[in-house]
């Protein structure tokens, strides 16, 4: 009998050690470093700086226009030129039909 209750009273022992990691831990009392957190969070932002800086070049406008805006601008203005020619044609001003021409 008294095996018996050695045994359950370890058994009850190691159950309540276990049961302590799910408990949460008491208010002031802290068992783990917060610096390891820190230095972790700091890497993180150094590390995001470095990805937005070199987003920021990605996307970074080039102070010139580029050779391909440059000749769809003169092709624009080529075709609005022959657009303005033909509608000049198209309303080109002569005499009315049927009016007879006595000066």
């Amino acid at each position: 009998m008294e095996i018996r209750s050695l045994l359950f009273i370890a058994i009850l022992a190691v159950l309540a050690l276990s049961t302590q990691a799910f408990a949460p831990s008491p208010f002031g009392l802290r068992t783990t470093s917060s610096t390891a957190l820190e230095a972790c969070r700091v890497n993180a932002k150094k590390e995001k700086r470095q990805r937005n800086r070199e987003n920021m070049r990605k996307f970074k406008s080039k102070r010139g226009t580029s050779r391909r805006k440059t000749m769809k601008k003169l092709q624009a203005n080529a075709a609005r030129a022959s657009e303005a020619e033909f509608i000049a044609k198209c309303f080109a001003l002569g005499p009315p039909p049927g009016a007879d021409e006595k000066k």
